[in-house]
C-alpha cells in the first residue's frame, strides 16, 4: 500500500487566535470557506454535512461530505475528520490545527492526512490527486483570509 497522502503548512492572520479557531470550527461559519460548496446542514455542534461539486476531470458529480470536529481546545487547537463519498470515490481525511498568538495576530500550523482512498479515485495518480488537493486547500485559505482580514 502506498504511503498516505499528507499535506501541511503555515498561515498567518491579522486576527487573534480566538477568531481564527472560531472561523474554522464554528459550523455555522465554516461553509463560507468550503470550496465548491453546493449545500450544507449543521447536524450538531460537532458535525456538518455538506455536498460539494469539485471541478476536477477525474472526479465529476457531487461528493457528500461529513465534517466532524474530533477535538476542540480553543483558542489553541482543533482536530477534524472529513469523510467524503460519491460515485467512484470514498475519501477520509484527518486534520489538525494549532494556533498561536503573534505580535501581529495569529500563526496557524496545520496538517492533513488522507487515511482512506477507495473506489475509482484510488486508481488516480498521486501527483494528480495532490495537485487537485493543493488547489482546494489554497482556495479555502484564500476564503478564510478574505473573511478574517475584512474585519
Amino acid at each position: 500500500m502506498p504511503a498516505p497522502l499528507t499535506f501541511g503548512g503555515n498561515e498567518s492572520f491579522a486576527a487573534p487566535p480566538e477568531q481564527v479557531v472560531a472561523a474554522l470550527t464554528d459550523l455555522e461559519r465554516l461553509p463560507r470557506i468550503i470550496p465548491d460548496l453546493v449545500s450544507s446542514e449543521k447536524v450538531d455542534d460537532r458535525t456538518l454535512n455538506c455536498v460539494v461539486r469539485p471541478g476536477f476531470s477525474f472526479l465529476r458529480g457531487t461528493l457528500r461530505m461529513t465534517i466532524t470536529i474530533v477535538e476542540l481546545k480553543p483558542p489553541e487547537s482543533a482536530s477534524m475528520k472529513v469523510s467524503a463519498a460519491g460515485i467512484g470515490a470514498q475519501i477520509e481525511v484527518v486534520s489538525a490545527l494549532d494556533v498561536a498568538a503573534t505580535d501581529f495576530g495569529s500563526a496557524l500550523a496545520w496538517s492533513a492526512s488522507v487515511t482512506e482512498l477507495k473506489g475509482l479515485v484510488a486508481t488516480i495518480s498521486r501527483p494528480l490527486i495532490s495537485a487537485a488537493a493543493d488547489q482546494v486547500i489554497r482556495n479555502a485559505w484564500r476564503q478564510l483570509h478574505a473573511e478574517l482580514d475584512a474585519k
